[in-house]
């Protein structure tokens, strides 16, 4: 299928965060009033231009109004995800996920408009809680021995 809006090539970069404790990575539930209300990586897509590891910690203070106290050099994963059925008006595109290990300041969450509820998830919780969209391919590829062969 083929976009008017994009070349055939276009990809949406978007920067996740993966904070592994006990085994279990943190997802965030979106927002059911204004997004899908599933289960996702927090972070988001980058402005154009802008720096990934900046990008990176906008979207968490935007989202989660938490700050990054330390974040990876390099991804731990990528992968991709094809959006369709008319997401943001656009017939398809495709996002690259570039997915960082990363801790947080504090996990002192306070409800916001893009985030209702943060918890941590086993790789084996992951294949029973809704995920959404572009994270529905961390249950196949999380693995909790990737963090601990990191540090």
């Amino acid at each position: 299928m083929r976009s008017d809006f994009f070349p055939e090539c276009f990809y949406r970069v978007t920067v996740k965060g993966l904070c592994v404790r006990d085994g279990k990575v943190l997802l965030v539930r979106e927002s059911a009033a204004t997004l899908s209300g599933k289960w996702e990586l927090p972070g988001g897509g980058l402005d154009l231009g802008e720096d990934i590891h900046e990008g990176f910690k906008r979207e968490i203070k935007e989202e989660m109004g938490l700050d990054v106290k330390a974040m990876s050099k390099e991804p731990v994963y990528v992968w991709t995800h094809r959006y369709e059925a008319n997401h943001r008006d656009i017939g398809w595109y495709y996002s690259l996920v570039l997915a960082y290990e990363f801790e947080l300041e504090s996990l002192d969450f306070t409800p916001t408009e893009e985030c209702e509820a943060i918890g941590f998830f086993s790789k084996e919780e992951l294949a029973g809680i809704p995920l959404a969209g572009q994270t529905n391919e961390l249950s196949g590829i999380f693995d909790p021995e990737d963090f601990i062969k990191r540090r």
